[in-house]
């Protein structure tokens, strides 16, 4: 499935950002868009990490709670912004992990279609 990559299309390089984030476990209870404005502010950081990992001031993806995987996103979004074209036609490999909070409960609202659960169990989509 991820053997064969993909463009990252119009919302991928914000999906890989907040991927970053959620890796890292500090806005675990943040809005999607404060956690891309967090990635915003990041971006420095994330590049610098992607570039020299084991430079003292590349080392922002050690301090995550999945730092091999989190550096794996670094590397990833610094190879889209560096890519000779759009962004959106980069191709990417890299699975991206989604909202997993009351996935049984978003699994039966979402089979039996019900809207008033929308609110409680975050069946709608993420982004705009």
């Amino acid at each position: 499935m991820f053997a064969e990559p993909k463009p990252l299309g119009q919302r991928g390089l914000d999906w890989l950002k907040l991927h970053a984030v959620n890796l890292t476990g500090l806005k675990k209870r943040s809005s999607v868009q404060e956690r891309l404005l967090f990635a915003e502010e990041c971006l420095p950081a994330i590049l610098r990490s992607a570039e020299a990992p084991f430079a003292a001031d590349g080392n922002w993806w050690l301090k995550s709670d999945e730092p091999w995987q989190t550096l794996g996103v670094c590397l990833e979004i610094r190879d889209a912004l560096n890519y000779g074209g759009n962004p959106e036609d980069f191709l990417s490999s890299l699975p991206v992990h989604q909202d997993g909070s009351c996935n049984g409960l978003q699994h039966y609202a979402a089979l039996g279609r019900l809207d008033f659960t929308n609110g409680f169990f975050y069946t709608r989509p993420l982004l705009p």
